[in-house]
């Protein structure tokens, strides 16, 4: 038996409120680790850790349904936010190797796969005005040269990502954006590291606006949907839009 990684966190906090019309999820975790443990590789040391969580070490959502019989409802049928702090990955090729055939032959008891399958698409059909806010931190990854000899690194920050929509009547505005994208080289010769940035600092955010229930017979130009796009890079700014009647 090869023992190939070992995750684990070390903070696990989930609650559920039941009322008779409503639910509320909320939980949070933290230090997550995924830590590379087959011996078979000769990996240097700081790259057999193949995921963590970067700074502030957790990771909380909120799952909530509402009542349309309260009072104060206001169309909004549930929602649902996630924050994450930064996750790192370091993209080593025969660990994660064998991590994926692993992955890959679960995946083959038919039966579990089918039943999980058929039931996230019925439960697909049934989301309708649910409004949502997702913060992920900057997930970082890194490509090391040679892991069994050299700490030479190409490091890419994906960005910091948001994404969150709101409901105005018969309008569903959504905005997300990807914001700080870098591309870094770390090299290390006699002992001195030298850093070169490839990419730096690219914004990119995008604003959607759906119409719903318009009269086709009295408005012909309103589009049922929008989308302005917008592309910074080094301080000049590209914006373009679109439209689908």
């Amino acid at each position: 038996m090869i023992s190939l990684a070992t995750l684990s966190f070390s903070t696990a906090d989930v609650s559920v409120l039941l009322r008779p019309k409503t639910l509320r999820v909320s939980g949070r975790l933290g230090n997550l680790t995924l830590v590379n443990e087959n011996a078979t590789y000769a990996i240097l040391g700081d790259f057999n850790q193949l995921m963590s969580i970067d700074g502030p070490n957790f990771a909380d959502f909120v799952y909530q349904t509402f009542d349309a019989d309260e009072a104060k409802y206001n169309g909004i049928k549930s929602s649902i936010s996630f924050n994450a702090a930064s996750v790192k990955f370091n993209f080593v090729e025969q660990p994660l190797r064998d991590l994926y055939v692993f992955v890959y032959k679960l995946a083959r008891l038919k039966g579990l796969y089918d039943a999980a399958t058929q039931a996230a698409v019925q439960k697909a059909s049934e989301i309708e005005r649910m409004q949502f806010a997702i913060s992920i931190k900057s997930p970082i990854i890194k490509f090391p040269s040679d892991p069994m000899s050299s700490i030479d690194t190409l490091v890419l920050h994906l960005g910091h990502i948001t994404a969150k929509n709101k409901y105005e009547a018969i309008v569903n505005r959504t905005s997300a954006g990807l914001y700080g994208i870098q591309l870094v080289s770390n090299l290390q010769r006699d002992g001195e590291l030298s850093t070169l940035r490839v990419i730096d600092d690219i914004d990119i955010s995008a604003d959607i606006i759906q119409t719903s229930n318009i009269d086709r017979r009295v408005d012909v130009d309103l589009p049922d949907t929008q989308v302005f796009h917008f592309l910074l890079f080094n301080q000049a700014t590209y914006c373009n839009s679109s439209r689908w009647p």
